[in-house]
C-alpha cells in the first residue's frame, strides 16, 4: 500500500501550511474540548450503568479495555474533569476509582472483582439532562477468581467468527518492492498461515475474503464481514513509501470523521481507488445511509472492540517488528466501514524498504507474523469474549510451582498470547498473581 513520503512535503509541513491558509487547527481543538461535569453509577439489570454527564458530545468514541483486574476507560477530548469520582462497590465493581490525564483526554480506572463485558452509547440533551455517555458493564459468567487447580470447561454457544482479508489480488498486485516482491503474494501467504492457526483454535470459525490469487472488490470484502456476523475483521497489507528508509508496522482503524491526518486521507484515497466501482462511496457525500452508519458507529460496541483489538495487535507486533506508529491510526478505509463489525487494517512491514522487503520474502518471518497476529487475536478475545459465544474467561492464580508456560499450555495459549492478554512484561510472573485465561468452547 503506497503512502506519501515523510520527507520533503511532510505531514507537519502540510498542517503548518493548512493553518497559514486559514484552517484554525488550534482553535478547532480548543472548541472541541469537552468538560466532564459528573459521574453517576447505579444498578442496571445484572450489572451496573455509568452515566458521564458532559457539556458536549465527545469528539471521538471512548476507548475501553480491561487490563488485569482494572477497567480502563479513556475519554478523548476531555479538558476538565472531576478530581476523584465516587464509585461504590456495586455488581462487578470493587469500588473506588482513579482518574488521570492522558495524551488524548482523561482515563478513568475502575477496579473490578470479576470480568465484565461492556456496551456504550451517547445521548443528546433532553429532559433537563446534558450530553451523556452511557456505559453498561455486565459480568461475564464464570469469571470469578478461582484457585490454580481449577479446570477450564468448554462453554456452550456459537463459535467466534474471525474474518481475514488478504489485501489486493488478481489484477491488483498492490505495492511492489525493488526486487519485484508483490504485496498481494506476501499478504496472502501470511493470511493462509494465520488461517491455519485460527482453524486449529477451539471455539473459533474462520472466514476469508480470498484464499487464492483473485481480485475481490472492496465493498464485497466489507459486506463479507457483515454477512458472516464477524466478531473481528482483519485486513492484511504490506506498506510502501517513496522514501525507502521508512520502516515498521502500523495498525489502522476506521475514523468516523474520515481520517486523522492529511497523510491518512491520502492513503485512504489511494487504497480505496483500487476499486473502480466505489465512486460516491469514496466521497461519502451521496451515500446518506453510509454517512448515518459512520456517525452511529460511535454509539456501538464495535468501535470500542476495534480499538481494543487494534491496540492488542500493536503490542503484539512490537515484539517482532519495529513500529512505524506506536498508536492506532485512523483513516476512512472502505473495508473497515462495516457497522457492528470490529475491523482493523494491519500494515505488516514496508515492502518499499529493501531490508523489510527481504524479511517479507523470508517464509520464516511470514510465519512469525502469522503467529504474532494469532497471539493478538486470542489475547483480544481472552479479554473480551463475545457474550453469546463458546468462549468465556476466568482467573487463574499462579501457583508456586507453576510458570507461565505451564499456564499457557493448560489453557491452549502461547506464552506470548498469555502475556498480551494480561499485559505482562517479559520474565516469569510472581506466585499468587491473578491471570486472565480463556475457557474455549469446542
Amino acid at each position: 500500500m503506497a503512502r506519501q513520503s515523510d520527507t520533503g512535503f511532510s505531514r507537519r509541513q502540510f498542517l503548518r501550511q493548512a493553518a497559514l491558509g486559514g484552517v484554525l487547527l488550534c482553535g478547532w481543538n480548543m472548541a472541541a474540548a469537552a468538560q466532564l461535569r459528573g459521574l453517576r453509577v447505579g444498578r442496571h439489570g445484572q450489572g451496573v450503568r455509568l452515566v458521564f454527564d458532559l457539556n458536549r458530545r465527545l469528539t471521538a468514541a471512548p476507548v475501553i479495555r480491561s487490563v488485569g483486574e482494572v477497567l480502563h476507560i479513556e475519554l478523548p477530548g476531555i479538558q476538565h474533569w472531576l478530581g476523584r469520582p465516587v464509585v461504590p462497590a456495586l455488581g462487578p465493581l470493587q469500588g473506588g476509582a482513579e482518574m488521570n490525564e492522558s495524551a488524548a483526554g482523561v482515563v478513568l480506572r475502575l477496579p473490578l472483582r470479576e470480568a465484565v463485558r461492556w456496551h456504550s452509547f451517547s445521548l443528546g440533551p433532553g429532559g433537563g439532562a446534558s450530553h451523556r455517555l452511557v456505559l453498561d458493564l455486565l459480568p461475564v459468567a464464570g469469571t470469578a477468581v478461582e484457585s490454580s487447580r481449577s479446570h477450564p470447561v468448554a462453554g456452550a454457544g456459537r463459535p467466534i467468527v474471525v474474518c481475514l482479508d488478504p489485501g489486493h489480488g488478481g489484477h491488483d498486485p498492490g505495492a511492489i518492492g525493488a526486487r519485484g516482491t508483490r504485496e498481494k503474494d506476501v499478504v496472502l501467504d501470511v493470511a493462509l498461515s494465520l488461517a491455519r492457526l485460527i482453524r486449529s483454535t477451539p471455539g473459533m470459525r474462520l472466514v476469508m475474503s480470498r484464499d487464492t490469487d483473485r481480485y475481490v472488490p472492496l465493498m464485497d470484502r466489507m459486506h463479507l464481514g457483515l454477512a458472516q456476523r464477524a466478531d473481528l475483521f482483519v485486513s492484511i497489507h504490506a506498506d510502501a513509501f517513496p522514501e525507502r528508509t521508512v520502516s515498521g508496522s502500523t495498525v489502522w482503524a476506521l475514523s468516523q470523521t474520515g481520517a486523522t491526518s492529511a497523510a491518512a486521507r491520502w492513503l485512504a484515497r489511494t487504497q480505496n481507488a483500487a476499486d473502480p466501482l466505489l465512486g460516491d462511496v469514496q466521497s461519502g457525500v451521496h451515500d446518506l445511509m453510509l454517512n448515518e452508519v459512520l456517525i452511529n458507529m460511535t454509539q456501538t460496541a464495535a468501535m470500542n472492540a476495534a480499538a481494543a483489538a487494534a491496540d492488542m495487535m500493536i503490542r503484539g507486533l512490537a515484539g517482532v517488528e519495529d513500529l512505524h506508529n506506536a498508536a492506532v491510526q485512523h483513516a476512512n478505509f472502505v473495508v473497515l466501514r462495516a457497522p457492528d463489525v470490529p475491523s482493523m487494517l494491519v500494515e505488516t512491514a514496508f515492502i518499499s524498504n529493501p531490508q523489510e522487503e527481504q524479511r517479507l520474502r523470508d517464509p520464516a518471518f511470514r510465519q512469525l507474523l502469522a503467529r504474532t497476529m494469532h497471539d493478538a487475536v486470542l489475547a483480544h478475545f481472552v479479554n473480551a469474549p463475545p457474550a453469546d459465544s463458546a468462549w468465556s474467561a476466568t482467573r487463574h492464580v499462579l501457583g508456586k510451582a507453576e510458570n507461565l508456560a505451564d499456564v499457557a499450555d493448560r489453557y491452549g495459549l502461547s506464552v506470548e498470547a498469555l502475556r498480551l492478554a494480561n499485559n505482562l512484561p517479559h520474565g516469569e510472573g510472581q506466585p499468587g498473581v491473578h491471570l486472565r485465561v480463556p475457557i474455549m468452547g469446542a
